[in-house]
């Protein structure tokens, strides 16, 4: 092998190499725009939730119900609060879906939440409440709608 031979054959495998490093960097691109929007996507969802469950207590569900020009009985109280509470899962449930959805939680994660869906929807007040927050058009809602179509009659 001459050392023109050599050359021509060691520029053939730097241009395979650099391809292959081209090739393996857009996938970590790519990666790392997932992991972003995730993150992202978690930060919202994580402010969501302070502030439902800050709503939860008893003073603040009052001065929401009053401000407005309602009245804070115990029972109206109560009723915001489960809604606040309610709505807190609701977004905790959207992102766990959503991150499945992207690929980045693993089906056990999944289950578990899909699960304890289901058993929170089997109440005819949390369906209400799903209600409440239901964004209709979104893949998220065909998924909760799904869990509700097939909730067993004994369930409701």
């Amino acid at each position: 092998m001459t050392l023109t031979d050599f050359a021509t054959f060691s520029t053939a495998v730097s241009g395979l190499a650099v391809t292959a490093s081209l090739i393996y960097l857009a996938l970590q691109t790519h990666q790392n725009a997932k992991h972003t929007r995730a993150l992202i996507h978690q930060g919202r969802v994580a402010a969501l939730r302070d502030i439902f469950l800050a709503g939860t207590d008893p003073n603040v569900a009052a001065a929401f119900i009053a401000v407005p020009g309602g009245t804070p009985t115990p029972q109206e109280v109560q009723k915001l609060q489960y809604r606040l509470m309610y709505g807190a899962m609701i977004y905790g449930w959207q992102d766990t879906y959503s991150q499945y959805r992207n690929g980045l939680l693993d089906e056990d994660f999944f289950r578990q939440m899909r699960t304890g869906a289901v058993q929170a929807l089997s109440s005819p007040t949390s369906r209400a409440v799903w209600e409440f927050y239901r964004v209709p058009g979104t893949q998220f809602a065909a998924f909760m709608d799904e869990l509700v179509a097939n909730l067993s009659p004994a369930e409701p």
